[in-house]
């Protein structure tokens, strides 16, 4: 399978927004990105993909279940976990990218770690034994997005905004309470792999996502390829300085995007929390992140980056009509001339589809035998 060749059948799942059924014929063209086995990460899995020993065998990926198929199985699944800078959420995903069921729980201040992985992995355990007793689900794997850096392979996570987690052995940790496999990526890289299978750029391979929330993280889509980079954090566009000698970042530098116009920095810069901006505000985020985006954009050759996250989310359309407006000004090669940033089709369901999403692909690289 080509890195950019799709599933066949199935489209969107449904209530994602755009008005199909999954097997709506004229979404045939949007597919998921899907990297190849050659690629250096895992490819994502198309909706309804068999995996070894699962319910599901249809066949070909996409491709929806037979009614005997259904009538004899319970759905498979894949428990999602999004870990980010205020809060922990975890859900259940289906192989068709549906969200079948969520939960959250907050990041608590100024505890130790174990005190964070207690808190976590009880909300995971609940929602296994919902997953069987509400759903009749069988959870396959546990796919996880977590704010980085993280370690090759995931063995372990290191959130910038999460002080007591250094090192923190998650991947181990997740598969020692719910004796399943666990497969994970950076939390902005999972909204890439949402973003090219069911939402804003699906029929593209080439894009960028970013998520501008607690932090600021990204995902860089190339040919159809997830990039992974030499440890696995490819794509960490919150640290492109934007404002040089601006706020020292958690990463140690000063200016860096993340510094400037994630949560965290607008609370630090205006004292109040971002989900009550100033006008000012909003425009000023939304044009440093259009500003790192032409920065992108250039140097990589993109024409579209799709923006995730509470805070862009949050501060709506001015916020994207600053960022629209700086990128416009700052990407005027030929080829990123007329780049354009949108909104995550996903909404606030992207990250937990994106975790989803890492873990179906995980499974089926298992079932291949690739690493």
């Amino acid at each position: 399978m080509s890195d950019t060749e799709p599933p066949d059948g199935g489209g969107a799942a449904p209530g994602h927004g755009d008005g199909t059924s999954p097997d709506d014929p004229t979404v045939a063209t949007q597919r998921p990105v899907a990297p190849s086995d050659s690629a250096t990460g895992p490819e994502v899995v198309g909706p309804g993909e068999a995996v070894e020993g699962g319910d599901v065998e249809d066949g070909e990926p996409g491709s929806a279940p037979t009614a005997a198929t259904t009538a004899r199985s319970s759905p498979d699944v894949v428990l999602a976990v999004d870990i980010g800078g205020t809060k922990f959420a975890a859900g259940l995903v289906t192989a068709r990218g549906e969200l079948i069921d969520r939960a959250r729980v907050e990041v608590e201040r100024d505890v130790v770690p174990e005190a964070h992985y207690t808190s976590l992995a009880g909300m995971v355990d609940g929602l296994i034994e919902r997953a069987r007793d509400q759903h009749g689900a069988k959870v396959r794997a546990v796919g996880v997005g977590a704010a980085g850096p993280v370690s090759r392979g995931f063995e372990t996570v290191s959130p910038v905004n999460i002080p007591a987690w250094r090192n923190f052995p998650l991947r181990a940790r997740l598969q020692e309470t719910t004796q399943l496999p666990v497969y994970g990526d950076l939390d902005a890289k999972a909204l890439a792999l949402a973003e090219g299978w069911l939402g804003a750029a699906q029929g593209h391979p080439n894009f960028c996502a970013l998520t501008v929330s607690t932090g600021v993280g990204g995902g860089v889509v190339l040919d159809g390829e997830l990039l992974d980079g030499s440890t696995g954090n490819a794509g960490h566009i919150g640290h492109i300085i934007v404002e040089p000698g601006g706020r020292r970042c958690g990463c140690g530098a000063q200016g860096c995007l993340e510094a400037e116009a994630s949560g965290l920095a607008i609370e630090a810069i205006t004292g109040r929390s971002p989900t009550e901006p100033t006008y000012e505000i909003m425009q000023r985020t939304g044009r440093l992140v259009g500003l790192a985006s032409a920065t992108v954009c250039n140097a990589l050759d993109l024409s579209l980056v799709v923006v995730g996250g509470s805070v862009a989310l949050g501060f709506a359309a001015t916020f994207f009509h600053s960022a629209q407006v700086a990128l416009d000004e700052h990407a005027k090669l030929s080829y990123s001339r007329g780049a354009r940033i949108t909104p995550s089709r996903l909404a606030d369901s992207g990250p937990l589809i994106g975790a989803g999403a890492v873990g179906w692909r995980g499974l089926r690289r298992a079932r291949r035998g690739l690493s």
